[in-house]
C-alpha cells in the first residue's frame, strides 16, 4: 500500500498556477460566505442586548474556519513547485487573510456603532414614553379679564412642557367673539424655544368687544399627553373713546 504522505507529495507536485488561483478564489468565497452567514444570524438575533449577542461565538468560528482554509491552501503550496520560497506563500496568505480580517473588523465595527445608535434612540424613546404628566398653560397674554387690550394685539399662551408643534394649530388655538361665538380669522405659530403659542389675528380686533381665547385639549406635548382640560380666558379690547383720549 502506498504511503499516504507520498501520495500527497506526488499530488502536490502537480499543482500549477491555475490550481493555486482556484484555491485562493474558493477559500476567499468560503470565508466571505461565512461572513454573510454571520451577518444573517446577527441580523436575526432578537434580544435586548442587540444583534451582536453571539458575536464572540461568530468571531471564534470565523477564526477557526479561516485557519483551516489557510492550512489547506498553504500545505500544498509549500510542498509544490509553484513557489520557490516558503516566504512567498506566507506573504500571499498574509495578504489574503489580512484583507479578510480587515473586512470582518470593519463589519463588526459598523455593526457595533449601529447597535449603539439604536440603543440610544430606544432609550430616548423610552424616556419620552414613560412621561405621563399632562402639560399645562402657565401664563396667557393678554391676561384673563384684561380690559385695556389694544386692537392690534396678538394672543399668546406659554406651556409648562415642550409641545408637539403639529398639535398647536388653528383647530386647537382659537379666538372667538364672545357674544356671537364666531371664530376670528388668524394664524397660529409655536415657538419651540420659549414654549409659546401665538394666535395672530388677520386684522385688528374691534374696539370695546369681548373676546374669548381657547386652547383645547387637542394640544399635546412631545410624549403625547394632552391638556387635562380646555384652557379658556377672556379679554376686552380698549374702547375707541379711550384711545382718542389717550391721543
Amino acid at each position: 500500500m502506498d504511503d499516504p504522505m507520498i501520495v500527497i507529495l506526488a499530488a502536490a507536485s502537480k499543482i500549477g498556477q491555475p490550481a493555486v488561483i482556484t484555491m485562493i478564489i474558493v477559500s476567499t468565497i468560503m470565508v466571505l460566505g461565512l461572513l454573510v452567514l454571520i451577518g444573517f444570524f446577527a441580523w436575526r438575533t432578537k434580544d435586548p442586548d442587540g444583534p451582536l449577542l453571539y458575536g464572540n461565538f461568530f468571531i471564534v468560528s470565523l477564526g477557526t474556519t479561516t485557519a483551516l482554509i489557510g492550512f489547506l491552501v498553504a500545505f500544498p503550496l509549500l510542498i509544490s513547485d509553484v513557489f520557490k520560497e516558503p516566504t512567498q506563500v506566507i506573504a500571499l496568505l498574509s495578504g489574503l487573510f489580512g484583507t479578510i480580517v480587515g473586512l470582518v473588523g470593519t463589519y463588526f465595527g459598523v455593526k457595533a456603532s449601529s447597535d449603539a445608535t439604536k440603543q440610544a434612540h430606544q432609550l430616548a424613546s423610552d424616556t419620552i414614553t414613560s412621561d405621563t404628566t399632562p402639560p399645562t398653560v402657565t401664563s396667557v397674554d393678554p391676561r384673563d379679564r384684561a380690559s385695556d387690550v389694544p386692537p392690534d394685539t396678538d394672543v399668546s399662551a406659554t406651556f409648562s412642557k415642550d409641545m408637539n408643534r403639529a398639535t398647536i394649530n388653528e383647530k386647537t388655538f382659537k379666538l372667538l367673539d364672545q357674544v356671537a361665538l364666531t371664530p376670528i380669522a388668524g394664524s397660529v405659530d409655536y415657538n419651540v424655544t420659549n414654549r409659546v403659542a401665538t394666535f395672530n389675528p388677520s386684522g385688528p380686533l374691534e374696539n370695546g368687544k369681548v373676546y374669548q381665547a381657547i386652547i383645547t385639549a387637542g394640544a399635546r406635548d412631545q410624549a403625547g399627553n394632552s391638556l387635562a382640560e380646555d384652557r379658556v380666558w377672556h379679554f376686552t379690547v380698549v374702547q375707541e373713546a379711550d384711545e382718542n383720549n389717550d391721543s
